[in-house]
């Protein structure tokens, strides 16, 4: 049989140390990874293997070539351009004439592949995948199973709301030739996103089973230094070269320990290593060939690459110093720091906590370094949360760290690409968009200014604009002293999770394009973005019909960019707007920094009736979402005002979709199919229900805190039109909100949160669809359980560590009983998982101890 190693990653998310070798050649505890792979093929019998090469292959070509030396035969094929994970595989089809094994070569393991085989060839499978599980699904495919092994659904890199499994694919497969059919010649194509959902339809021929053994993806600095650490502590079976002194410590040929040097711990020493008088080498700790930790110096729980100098007393906590980096005396590394290849630190040096240097930087003597050089650093491992990007004003986003996502985000796209930037009205705002404005500008991009604008206006301009983006900052409506970034492709639509990965990717590689000064273009101001919006507002929307009715409003502005253009059509439709909050004196730059929601509810509630108004209504600061007040003086909460705008946009325009997040209430669900309606569920995420809005043609798109879109108007969610069009659709039909409300179908949605520590989330989530197994389930966003009088939805929070419980059904006694049983079996699933965690050998997750 032979083997199949994709060879071909680049590793842009562990840069510096990917900076000049591909990924499969980053050294674990003194041999490359790809290494550890063909080895581990060796022992399972498999010594024929196809190396398939892109990102720097000639440097694996170089390490290995003919693979004599290991004792096998090894060929290479090299991709002229990315051809995906199967497409790599289908390049190599001359060479594959029966049965092999795909495995990737830049993931330590010690998967059993003799069991894989026999798996494969018991059950007569086309295609076998080999899962592990890992306490972070989000960066795997998880897949889930029968009892058998067959393949019943999978995703490949899901959001928390898609975890259903914590069953991740390993990437390492068992296939057969007639595979590769499924594999246009020279076209890109991934196992995942391509080959095996077009298999999953036939009876049989996809298979998977729980890999025996340890797996780790090394995708981060951290799961790298937890393989070092893994492969030390005898986690995984891996040949470690050196006499092994004790169960954990190896010393190669030629090193040098001084008898006053001490190690404790599991300890890797290379070949000709030297380790000085008193130097302390506080385990696990990796020295390579050549490397230096001169007098004095202590090394705890770092990878020190060959021939790189510690110098005295130096202090190193929880690093990787890459080749022949040179560490003067007195330098003090901190947790999660990394050094480049060919750096100099200079003397008495602190390198911060997290600060990535990249190879052939020289810092002077005495330095306090706290940013990445150059152009590097993160606080977190990715970018997106489900408010766009978010952080603390100056704390998390700095001006520093804006102007590298400026630049990144102008880097992914064509230089000359014109880009356009928009914020709110607060200070910080506008801080943050100066600071991407200059990083933009410095990757070539030709921006354009549109100052403060509510954030649908912003989505029109660039849909109907040449700009190939743009950028909305704007503060956040959850926390005064932070702030969201909004970002929107050319069609003013909030990125897909593909476009985030892409604009993640690009920040995490830090390499961005820099252009010549005289590249750098001026700052284009745009005019004329409200006027275009209110036309085409205006031309939505029979105002005359509204002006002779002349309805009375009252309307609480909060502070929006809203009162810059909403009063226009509301003067042009004749409509009495009585008005709260809308503006703040710019002169004295005082921004209202709290707001107290349900104070300022209640006073536009007692307004809205004494004035006998036809309704009442809050906008936020973004001007995207709005709350209702009905003409009694009823504050309507999002889920009852969101029936009742689809119950009246139904009556009002048509038959037609519904789109609302699975997360959406029994009583939306009711109203709709009162109106005569079709209800379209999708994931909660903005991106998901405004795509979801664009493609099935909605009528109307919805979410659970009061955002509409309205996908003939815009992709996007605009609380202006929303106002507008319930006063037309009121007017319309000679209808009230306190008629429609009396006209609602009773239902109780209630809603707990249960905690759960990231690492067992996704077996929590495994073990709630196994336990359900059978009912009628949903897997669309999390897992719901459904019934005829309602349903329990159990969603993982994206950006905590909890899973939201909602029970949404008819009777109330009903819907606390199924709650209540809901949050206990939850809880238990939690306590269960963390006890299997901490039981479960660490060779079964990624990055495990």
């Amino acid at each position: 049989m032979r083997a199949v190693v994709m060879a071909g990653g680049e590793g842009s998310r562990l840069r510096p140390l990917t900076s000049r070798r591909p990924k499969p050649l980053v050294p674990v505890v003194g041999r490359p990874c790809l290494e550890h792979v063909l080895r581990l093929l060796r022992r399972h019998g498999i010594t024929e293997v196809v190396i398939t090469l892109q990102y720097l292959g000639a440097s694996i070509r170089n390490y290995f070539g003919d693979g004599a030396e290991l004792g096998m035969h090894l060929e290479y094929v090299v991709e002229d351009r990315p051809l995906g994970t199967a497409g790599s595989v289908k390049n190599a089809a001359p060479l594959l004439g029966e049965t092999f094994v795909v495995i990737s070569g830049d993931a330590l393991t010690d998967i059993d592949l003799t069991q894989a085989i026999a798996f494969h060839e018991e059950h007569s499978a086309r295609a076998t995948i080999v899962l592990a599980k890992v306490p972070n699904p989000l960066e795997y495919g998880v897949v889930i199973t029968s009892a058998e092994g067959r393949i019943e659904r999978f995703l490949e890199k899901p959001s928390w709301g898609e975890v259903f499994s914590d069953q991740a694919n390993t990437g390492i497969y068992v296939i057969e030739p007639s595979v590769l059919d499924y594999c246009p010649e020279g076209e890109p194509r991934d196992w995942a996103q391509d080959v095996f959902p077009q298999m999953l339809g036939q009876p049989g021929a996809l298979w998977a089973l729980v890999g025996r053994g340890y797996w780790c993806d090394i995708g981060s600095v951290q799961s790298y230094l937890q393989a070092n650490w893994d492969a030390l502590e005898g986690r995984v079976e891996c040949e470690i070269a050196g006499q092994r002194i004790g169960p954990s410590q190896w010393v190669n040929e030629g090193a040098s320990v001084a008898d006053t040097a001490r190690i404790e711990g599991p300890a890797f020493i290379g070949h000709d290593a030297v380790v000085g008088h008193v130097a302390f080498l506080n385990g696990p700790v990796v020295v390579d060939r050549h490397a230096v930790v001169d007098a004095g110096a202590k090394v705890s729980n770092s990878v020190l690459w060959p021939q790189v100098y510690v110098g005295e007393r130096s202090r190193l906590r929880q690093t990787v110093v890459c080749s022949a980096a040179t560490l003067k005396p007195d330098v003090l590394l901190d947790d999660g720091s990394v050094i480049g290849d060919d750096c100099t630190i200079g003397a008495g040096t602190i390198v911060e906590q997290g600060v990535r240097i990249w190879p052939g930087k020289e810092i002077e003597a005495g330095s306090v370094v706290h940013e990445s050089v150059i152009w590097a650093g993160t606080w977190r491992s990715s970018l997106f949360s489900k408010s766009g990007i978010t952080g603390i004003i100056n704390v998390e986003l700095t001006p520093e760290w804006c102007a590298r996502l400026g630049a990144a985000w102008a880097a992914a796209q064509p230089r000359d690409s014109q880009l356009a930037i928009c914020r709110d009205r607060s200070p910080g705002s506008g801080m943050i968009k100066r600071a991407l404005i200059s990083g933009m500008l410095s990757a070539g991009a030709r921006v354009v200014d549109l100052f403060e604008l509510p954030v649908p206006v912003t989505c029109h301009f660039t849909r109907e604009s040449p700009a190939s983006a743009a950028i909305h900052v704007l503060a956040s409506p959850l926390d005064a002293r932070s702030a969201d970034i909004l970002v929107l492709d050319e069609r003013g639509m909030p990125l897909d999770r593909r476009q985030e990965r892409r604009l993640e990717n690009t920040f995490f590689r830090e390499d961005f394009r820099r252009v010549l000064p005289g590249q750098i273009t001026d700052i284009t101001e745009a005019s004329g973005a409200l006027t275009a919006y209110a036309q085409h507002v205006a031309s939505q929307f029979d105002l005359e019909a509204v002006s002779r009715a002349h309805p009375r409003l009252l309307i609480d502005f909060g502070f929006s960019s809203a009162s810059m253009v909403l009063p226009q059509l509301l003067r042009q439709a004749r409509v009495e707007a009585i008005t709260l909050r809308t503006g703040f004196e710019e002169e004295d730059r005082v921004w209202p920094q709290a707001r107290d929601r349900e104070q300022e509810l209640a006073q536009a509630s007692a307004i809205t009736r004494t004035v006998s108004a036809l309704l009442g209504s809050r906008l936020d600061a973004s001007g995207q979402r709005l709350s209702l007040i009905d003409d009694q003086g009823q504050i309507l909460d999002y889920e009852e005002a969101a029936a009742l705008v689809a119950l009246l946009t139904l009556r009002a325009r048509g038959n037609g979709v519904i789109s609302a997040p699975v997360s959406s209430s029994r009583r939306l669900e009711r109203a709709i199919a009162l109106g005569g309606g079709q209800l379209i569920l999708t994931r909660a995420d903005e991106a998901s229900i405004v795509r979801s809005a664009v493609r099935t043609r909605a009528l109307l798109a919805l979410d659970e805190t009061g955002g509409f879109v309205w996908p003939t108007h815009l992709a996007a969610y605009d609380a202006m039109y929303t106002l507008l069009a319930v006063v037309e659709m009121l007017v319309r039909t000679g209808s009230s909100l306190s008629e429609l409300r009396r006209e609602l179908p009773p239902s109780w949605h209630l809603e707990r949160s249960v905690d759960c520590p990231w690492e067992v989330k996704g077996e929590v989530m495994r073990r709630m669809v196994e336990r359900h197994r059978g009912e009628r389930i949903d897997l669309t966003d999390g897992l719901k359980v459904g019934t005829d009088e309602g349903w329990v939805l159990i969603l993982p929070d994206p950006d905590r560590p909890s899973y939201r419980v909602i029970a949404s059904l008819d009777e109330e006694a009903e819907a606390h009983r199924r709650i209540e049983l809901a949050v206990e079996e939850l809880e238990q699933m939690v306590v269960e998982s963390r006890g299997s965690a901490r039981s479960v050998p660490a060779e079964l997750v990624p990055g495990g101890g």
